[in-house]
């Protein structure tokens, strides 16, 4: 999700690292939600954004399992293949 595929990346890291400055300069907060902050705006919100608004694909073909085929000689109980029975000898 967090990769170079998603569009909402490098945005979102340009306004976390903004938001961050932003709140070094203009307020007293501690550290702790600084980082916060820039941990939620960088990691967080492309991955809400890539899942809600659709992104790229290339994520999803990771995940996915592949496509059935509808291929008949791999189905193994259409019948066509004999079993073989070993029959005990005397």
């Amino acid at each position: 999700m967090l990769s170079a595929g998603n569009p909402y990346v490098l945005p979102s890291v340009l306004v976390a690292a903004g938001a961050y400055l932003a709140l070094t300069v203009l307020t007293d907060a501690s550290v702790l939600i600084r980082i916060g902050v820039l941990v939620f705006v960088a990691g967080v919100v492309p991955i809400a954004l890539n899942r809600v608004l659709g992104g790229s694909t290339d994520d999803l073909s990771a995940e996915s399992p592949d496509p059935p085929t509808d291929d008949p000689t791999d189905d193994p109980d259409d019948g066509s293949h004999a079993e073989s029975v070993d029959e005990p000898t005397g």
